[in-house]
């Protein structure tokens, strides 16, 4: 592969200037592989060792309630990744990240990526960016809980750009959205199926 696809994206929108030394300093970075459905990348009780930029794929987090898993994250094609407490301060996770489709990714250690970070000034500015990004998702999707209806906040998911929807069990959507698989299923006839296309968002 010639470029990093979901770093080159972030550093493209964020104006960054990639002079030839960072993008051999990438390259030599960021190494691709892929890695199987259904992998435990963090597990409960474990430090999260690496910041994962999704090429093709999709993973999530959860958290346990009781016996019931609760989706707290969906990410996938171009999306950055890890659990974030546990890789910035390495601490001891409370969350568990897998893999929900067979998943090709670039990767970075945290050791990598602080002294990365320390040596060139567009990786720190990259850090930033990716700070602010994460700010402004967990601000949109206070805003989705506090305001939206269930009804509202799935309609308004699966017809978001970002939505994996038709890709993974409707379940792990209907836990992330903040309802059970029985009112997912009821909301989605309500909504109709001209509301949008099986594995095709409108």
């Amino acid at each position: 592969m010639e470029s990093i696809k979901p770093l080159q994206r972030m550093l493209e929108g964020s104006k960054f200037v990639l002079t030839p030394s960072v993008k051999d300093r990438i390259k030599e970075t960021f190494k691709p592989f892929m890695i199987p459905k259904g992998r435990v990348l963090v597990d409960l009780g474990q430090i999260s060792p690496s910041l994962y930029f999704i090429d093709k794929g999709v993973m999530r987090t959860y958290y346990l309630r009781g016996s019931e898993d609760i989706t707290s994250l969906l990410v996938s094609d171009g999306d950055i990744v890890c659990i974030a407490e546990s890789f910035f301060l390495q601490k001891l996770s409370n969350e568990v990240l897998e893999t929900l489709e067979d998943t090709i990714v670039y990767s970075i250690s945290y050791d990598a990526y602080r002294k990365l970070i320390e040596e060139d000034v567009t990786m720190a500015g990259l850090a930033v960016k990716l700070l602010e990004q994460h700010l402004i998702n967990f601000t949109d999707k206070v805003k989705v809980f506090k305001y939206l209806s269930v009804e509202q906040r799935i309609e308004y998911y699966i017809n978001h750009p970002s939505s994996v929807f038709r890709r993974i069990p409707d379940h792990y959507i209907a836990t992330y959205l903040g309802t059970t698989g029985a009112t997912f299923s009821r909301c989605l006839k309500a909504i109709g199926p001209e509301r949008y296309k099986t594995g095709k968002l409108i």
